[in-house]
């Protein structure tokens, strides 16, 4: 439970202090989804606690999933597509680099492997596997929220939850050097969720994103 004293550390920030900044990554096709539901909550709580957010929807923007083999074989980040220059720049301003996405058949929608693979791993070598200490995006954190139509103890039990949280949030700060700052998973989302069902997952996603801003302040404070 986040007491009232680590709430307040995600103060309005003073003058010459730099606001902390997210960038959430929404990868659902829906605008009117409940995923994007919850990344505008994110968004609107983060700006609440005096945080700046900028809201990528990779759908609405057309952005391309598909890795091209220049890209594949690039060695910088030199000569990266504009889609991809742009996503990049937006990454180096962020304190935060924030994930909202269902869970298709117990994985990320193609949309969000293609943003991996081709924004993050812009100019990445096989050699810094295992050098987080090195990665592109050190010092930046990491934040996930993702919906399932099945219940997390389902997904517990079948194996699915360790195998995304490894190969998703863990593997994201070994390779890449994010540090994790939570996930939050919201189950059994689907199509005909009950209103009340819905007003106490965005109340878990205001939590949620309270604990991530007063722990993102709270560093910026000691550094």
């Amino acid at each position: 439970m986040t007491t009232r004293d680590e709430h307040a550390s995600a103060e309005r920030p003073s003058k010459t202090q730099k606001a902390v900044s997210h960038l959430v990554v929404l990868g659902h096709p829906g605008p009117k989804s409940f995923n994007a539901a919850i990344a505008h909550q994110y968004k609107e709580t983060a700006q609440a606690n005096y945080q700046d957010v900028i809201l990528r929807d990779l759908y609405a923007l057309g952005f391309d999933p598909l890795l091209k083999e220049p890209e594949r074989t690039a060695n910088t980040t030199d000569g990266v597509a504009a889609d991809v220059k742009i996503e990049l720049d937006l990454i180096e301003r962020c304190d935060v680099l924030t994930f909202v996405f269902p869970l298709w058949f117990g994985m990320p929608p193609a949309i969000i492997k293609g943003y991996v693979d081709r924004v993050l791993g812009a100019g990445f070598k096989s050699n810094e596997i295992g050098k987080a200490e090195d990665g592109a995006f050190r010092g930046k954190h990491l934040a996930v929220l993702t919906t399932s139509a099945s219940t997390l103890p389902w997904l517990e039990a079948n194996g699915m939850w360790i195998s995304l949280r490894q190969s998703f949030d863990h593997y994201m700060g070994t390779v890449f050097g994010f540090s994790a700052s939570g996930h939050y998973h919201a189950g059994s989302v689907v199509d005909d969720l009950s209103s009340l069902s819905a007003k106490q997952i965005l109340f878990e996603v205001n939590e949620f994103t309270r604990d991530i801003c007063a722990k993102i302040a709270m560093s910026h404070r000691q550094n």
